[in-house]
């Protein structure tokens, strides 16, 4: 029987963990049929991304809905740590919730508490909703949403060993560009200081069987990424494809061009 709704919590970990590298993209261009074109391509999942995206909270629950009829499981990133706000973007059926900014380990136990109904944790509990199915759904079966706490402080990256080993984390994000800064080395992706912490991570979730995953903005950046051992990578976002295509063209148009009238 095909599956009723958007793909679960426990879905997306089957993904994230199986064997290869599960691939995916960053959304942050405010359209739904993004995540459809996500599917059609190929890729596993999305991050609807609400900290640096054009997206909006009125955005998650129609792309939740466009890519559920692809079978393209939907990653929210949150603009902050935030209880309600996790607790809603859970609602609206997303698989998995990224955390940014995450500090320390005591933070990441809390934002972990924040995924389950009580008394595991401390969600609000709705039946009206997308995640219950609109009152379909038993609740105290739901799968819990992917909690993945991003480590791209030097607190996070600190604790990374403790983050991995908490229960209720799911996965872990790496956060390049943030790392990379944090490390006193901005942009230096190629630099030794960050290629051991990065290398670090990944060795930790390992440890503790949780995957890592991360994003890369090049095919020369992602084949490193793989060889370092992430379980999951985002290949770029939706926003960087529609240029770095354009341009491509835009530059065969122009040289075909130039030819014709040497």
């Amino acid at each position: 029987m095909a599956r009723l709704g958007p793909p679960s919590g426990d879905d997306l970990r089957g993904r994230l963990a199986a064997a290869g590298c599960s691939p995916g993209t960053f959304l942050g261009l405010q359209t739904p049929a993004a995540a459809e074109i996500a599917g059609l391509a190929g890729l596993d999942w999305v991050v609807l991304d609400l900290e640096h995206g054009g997206v909006t909270s009125a955005d998650v629950g129609p792309t939740v809905a466009a890519a559920a009829g692809y079978d393209v499981s939907v990653i929210v990133r949150v603009p902050r740590p935030d209880r309600s706000m996790i607790g809603w973007v859970a609602d609206q059926g997303a698989a998995g919730v990224m955390v940014p900014r995450i500090e320390s380990v005591e933070q990441a136990r809390e934002v972990a508490g924040f995924f389950a109904y009580p008394p595991e944790g401390e969600r609000g509990v709705a039946s009206y909703t997308r995640a219950a199915g609109w009152g379909n759904k038993t609740l105290t079966d739901l799968p819990r949403p992917v909690c993945m706490p991003q480590i791209e402080t030097p607190g996070a990256l600190a604790d990374v060993e403790e983050i991995a080993a908490l229960p209720g984390v799911d996965a872990l994000f790496i956060g390049p560009l943030d790392l990379s800064f944090a490390l006193g080395v901005p942009a230096k992706l190629a630099d030794p200081s960050f290629v051991e912490a990065f290398r670090g991570i990944v060795q930790a979730g390992k440890a503790h069987g949780v995957p890592v995953g991360s994003i890369a903005p090049s095919d020369e950046r992602a084949q490193a990424m793989v060889s370092d051992g992430v379980d999951f990578l985002a290949l770029g976002s939706d926003g960087l494809w529609l240029r770095h295509s354009l341009a491509a063209s835009v530059e065969a148009l122009r040289t075909t061009t130039h030819k014709k009238g040497t």
